[in-house]
């Protein structure tokens, strides 16, 4: 299918450690030209690339992000959702990941539920970020927090933005039109292809979530998406390509 790209969610989530850098790296050698990652604030206030609120998932230490000093969380091992991985690998900060992704077409950067005041502050430091390498056109910022995404477009209009949810409900559309967002972030699971017709009416790109198998892959497909992200993109890339470009 002509045009649809494969997001690297997390990296490679499910091959590799998520959102680490040799996450990245291995996502990169895949051939991937999109990929997603996720930002929270540490207790020096810097960008943080992890997922959970806590580190005990994904890491060989527990307790709140929040906790933690950058340096201290360069220090853990951050393998522990992919055991396998055979070398110990740290919680990266964005400034290190957007050095690796330098060359990267597409960075998807989603900021993650927090208090309000602090997802304002990490959305005015994730522009800042952007605006100091003048990496505006190969980025989308995204939530699921509606105040993430309108902090975003309050100190930077021009930059392209996300809403993500399950657009189960026309709500969502709206909502995202009302935040001024090209993208719209959909569920495989709970959304369907009225949702992202309609999306597409109103001039937004669609991504869907998570492609991780032949069924997801084919739902994107019928339902028309413009990407996907996926967990297993070593699994999803093969299939596309074995696809009749149309």
């Amino acid at each position: 299918m002509r045009g649809f790209q494969v997001v690297g969610h997390r990296g490679a989530k499910d091959e590799a450690p998520e959102n680490t850098l040799p996450g990245f790296a291995y996502a990169k050698r895949l051939g991937l030209q999109a990929i997603e990652l996720d930002v929270r604030l540490t207790r020096d206030a810097q960008l943080a690339v992890i997922h959970d609120a806590t580190v005990d998932r994904t890491t060989d230490a527990t307790g709140p992000v929040e906790a933690f000093t950058a340096a201290e969380l360069a220090r853990l091992d951050a393998r522990a959702g992919c055991p396998s991985w055979p070398d110990p690998t740290g919680v990266p900060t964005l400034d290190q990941v957007l050095d690796m992704l330098d060359d990267m077409p597409l960075i998807q950067i989603e900021i993650k539920k927090d208090s309000n005041e602090r997802m304002k502050h990490v959305a005015r430091m994730v522009v800042e970020h952007i605006r100091q390498r003048g990496i505006e056109s190969r980025v989308i910022v995204s939530s699921f927090e509606e105040v993430a995404v309108e902090a975003v477009g309050r100190v930077a209009p021009d930059l392209r933005r996300a809403f993500i949810g399950a657009y189960d409900t026309d709500e969502y559309v709206d909502t995202a039109l009302r935040l001024g967002c090209t993208q719209a972030d959909m569920s495989l699971e709970r959304s369907s292809i009225a949702m992202v017709e309609r999306a597409h009416r109103l001039g937004m790109r669609v991504v869907g979530f998570q492609c991780n198998s032949p069924e997801a892959l084919q739902t994107c497909l019928d339902w028309g998406v413009d990407a996907a992200t996926s967990d297993v993109p070593s699994t999803i890339l093969p299939l596309l390509a074995k696809r009749p470009v149309s």
